[in-house]
């Protein structure tokens, strides 16, 4: 069980304090989210283990276990608001960003 380093909590506080104003991921362990990292300051561009997102309404569900799967397969999980199907969202290589971090790491890039 990985646990945030002092490295993700400090980013956390930097986010916090206004001196970060968002943080750019490639890691799909969640780490920056268990330190408390709010998920509108950080874009996820190659997913999370630890996060499914329904394919109705994108309501993004972070949760304690691997929720499985690989290149956006259902999890069996039904989203509690719309019972859309929930997704993995851990990209393969062939697929594409995720528009949505993707466009959010682009905009904060050309702010900095």
């Amino acid at each position: 069980d990985a646990k945030p380093t002092l490295t993700h909590y400090a980013i956390t506080r930097l986010t916090n304090l206004n001196h970060l104003a968002h943080c750019i991921t490639q890691n799909v362990d969640g780490l920056h989210r268990r330190s408390g990292l709010p998920r509108s300051r950080h874009s996820i561009l190659h997913g999370c283990v630890f996060t499914e997102k329904c394919e109705t309404c994108s309501t993004e569900y972070f949760r304690d276990f691997d929720v499985g799967g690989l290149s956006f397969q259902t999890t069996g999980r039904i989203c509690i608001h719309c019972h859309g199907q929930l997704r993995d969202t851990v990209l393969d290589w062939e697929d594409e960003l995720p528009e949505e971090d993707w466009s959010m790491a682009q905009v904060q890039c050309d702010q900095a």
